[in-house]
């Protein structure tokens, strides 16, 4: 089975944000940064992953870096599996 990490986003237009598995630096005043969570924009940009553990701790990260800047309302990140299509997402 394949996984995916995500959240819900009732706004947008599928109901769901997808991570792409990309974070980036930004810049802060003073020397400081935050990281930003790359969220996929089309499907061929979201992570997949093939085992549930690994997914399922990538969003732990996700939810808990102090590292990484995530507006205090959203909903949490998981690990969505994806229904298996001959090992295509």
């Amino acid at each position: 089975m394949m996984y995916v990490v995500g959240r819900l986003e009732p706004d947008h237009r599928s109901g769901c944000i997808y991570w792409s598995g990309s974070v980036t630096i930004d810049p802060g005043p003073a020397d400081s940064a935050t990281l930003l969570i790359g969220e996929a924009v089309t499907r061929h940009n979201v992570l997949v992953l093939g085992d549930a553990d690994v997914a399922s701790g990538l969003a732990l990260w996700l939810n808990t870096s102090p590292a990484l800047k995530r507006h205090p309302g959203a909903a949490l990140w998981r690990a969505m599996p994806l229904p298996d299509f001959g090992g295509k997402a």
